[in-house]
């Protein structure tokens, strides 16, 4: 195991670069917004084109590495991300905002497929669970991390874009230092429509869909939304960091529950008690807007809940379908976690903008409402309540992924299917 975290090193602080930048901008272009009298409404479109980017690079991406090759297509992305950077306070303007912040998204989520098909390319089969844990644990350190840097200067000033730049552009020196071998990009993969991945797991695909409609404002409009309580910048930057590192600490003991019992009660549930915690949110910024250490208990209890919706859900996926179709599936539900990150934002943009500082858990407390009705009823016509169905495969704590990390689930590369199908397999071996 030592030797194979060693040879992948370069790769992790590749992407630790890479997050501490662009978590710092995605901050910092908040701020700086605000500062220059954007609306919340606005602000909510940033985010919704950023995410807009992220779910063409998703369609690409897999064309750009085989032309390019991983490390090549890895320098593209990240000269045009650290030109973005730049390129925000060069030119202050709402529209050239919107362009560059979609080209933003593209770079930055075919950055990600390439680290990470690279690293399920040099990971063998023993290890697969344990490094994506680790490369899990990078991603929401670096995210963390990336908020203490709003301490050093003002977002009215340059200073804090020509850093996150300097970080994005860094990222390139690891990832071109390595020797490692190229992996190899498949050229023929099997398909699987939205259609039949809903009507294989539907509740897969509502938790992709609602984890979306909630981490794209969250990762994106939390900074408005705390900036509307009066917090100072040291404050919300440990508001943010507080909110991500304890929702990490949640999500595993949740999702180990949902090892242990119907994986689509678990979700429903998470529903419920993100619902529950989004009003106590909502009343809090209305009525108890300086009592700042129930809020961050709230986010971070709130942020643990959600951030588990979407790797239970691709647990609940690889129950579900053959191995052959995880990646087919995987894409699936990753482009339909993209519509609903580039719905969200917008949508809780509108409600920060009329409803003030508490429009942002509003929003969430009605799409977590509307959402667990749906799911109840689709519970309900499964008759899941009376006969729950086992479970094969293992939870893996996951932010968010590309099609390519799929395979490092620990159970990708054994035989999975729907129940009835694994059973019936086994009495043939019989």
């Amino acid at each position: 195991m030592r030797s194979i975290l060693v040879s992948i090193m370069a790769l992790f602080l590749g992407i630790c670069l890479l997050l501490l930048g662009n978590s710092l901008l995605s901050t910092l272009l908040v701020l700086r917004g605000v500062a220059e009298g954007f609306s919340g409404q606005y602000l909510g479109i940033l985010t919704s084109v950023y995410f807009l980017g992220a779910l063409v690079a998703t369609l690409m991406a897999s064309t750009m590495i085989k032309r390019m090759g991983h490390i090549r297509c890895f320098t593209f992305c990240t000269a045009l991300l650290g030109c973005s950077i730049l390129a925000y306070v060069l030119i202050i303007s709402p529209l050239a905002w919107l362009v560059i912040r979609f080209f933003t998204g593209f770079g930055v989520f075919v950055m990600y497929t390439v680290i990470e098909s690279w690293l399920n390319g040099q990971t063998q089969d023993a290890y697969r669970s344990r490094v994506f844990s680790i490369y899990t644990l990078v991603n929401l350190v670096a995210i963390a991390a990336s908020q203490q840097l709003l301490r050093i200067d003002s977002a009215t000033s340059y200073t804090l874009f020509v850093l996150a730049s300097f970080l994005v552009t860094a990222a390139i020196m690891p990832v071109s230092w390595t020797r490692l071998q190229q992996p190899h990009v498949p050229v023929d993969m099997p398909s699987m429509s939205i259609l039949k991945l809903f009507d294989a797991a539907p509740v897969a695909v509502t938790g992709v869909v609602v984890s979306g409609l909630i981490m794209g404002p969250f990762w994106g409009l939390t900074p408005l939304f705390v900036a509307g309580l009066d917090y100072t910048e040291n404050q919300l930057a440990a508001f943010i960091s507080l909110s991500i590192l304890g929702g990490a600490l949640i999500q595993y003991p949740v999702g180990r529950w949902s090892d242990r019992m119907d994986r689509r009660r678990v979700i429903l549930v998470t529903f419920v008690l993100g619902t529950l915690l989004a009003l106590g949110m909502a009343l809090s910024a209305w009525y108890l807007p300086v009592e700042r250490t129930l809020m961050t208990a709230l986010s971070v209890l709130f942020c643990g809940l959600v951030l588990a919706v979407y790797p239970i859900s691709v647990a609940h996926l690889v129950d579900r379908i053959h191995k052959d179709h995880l990646v087919a599936g995987s894409s699936g539900l990753l482009m339909l976690y993209g519509l609903g990150s580039f719905i969200g934002p917008a949508a809780a943009g509108l409600a920060l903008e009329y409803l003030g500082a508490g429009g942002l858990p509003a929003y969430y407390l009605i799409t977590l409402a509307l959402f667990s009705l749906v799911l109840s009823v689709q519970l309900i016509r499964s008759r899941i309540i009376e006969r729950p169905e086992d479970h094969e495969s293992q939870y893996v704590a996951m932010v968010r992924t590309s099609p390519n990390v799929l395979p490092l689930h620990p159970d990708s590369e054994e035989d999975v299917g729907p129940p009835e199908e694994r059973r019936n397999e086994d009495r043939e071996s019989a």
